[in-house]
């Protein structure tokens, strides 16, 4: 069961990490979805790393589901996988929506 496990989750984690790669190194920031340009450059930057980031983490998620089919170390591997992508996201959201409503001081 490892290998079909292993196949079917490098084609997200595959993804995963392109995508990263694609809005991180070449800007692509318009990749992500909702957003419309109206940000400075240097905001835009920070967007750009941050959904790598995420986008990052959720490959590693993905990648333990590989190691639990493996070797069977990982406890409760989907549960954990979901706290791990729905921390990055909910961190995204919160830095994106609270964070930037904040004066600046």
């Amino acid at each position: 069961m490892a290998l079909p496990a292993t196949l079917l989750s490098a084609f997200p984690i595959g993804l995963c990490l392109l995508l990263a790669w694609a809005i991180r190194r070449r800007g692509k920031v318009g990749l992500i979805a909702g957003y419309d340009g109206d940000l400075s450059p240097e905001r835009e930057a920070e967007l750009a790393r941050d959904a790598a980031r995420v986008l990052a983490v959720a490959a590693a998620a993905t990648s333990l589901l590989v190691v639990d089919a493996w070797t069977g170390a990982v406890p409760r591997p989907g549960l954990l996988v979901t706290l791990l992508i729905a921390g990055a996201v909910g961190w995204f959201l919160w830095k994106r929506n609270v964070r930037a409503e904040r004066p600046a001081k």
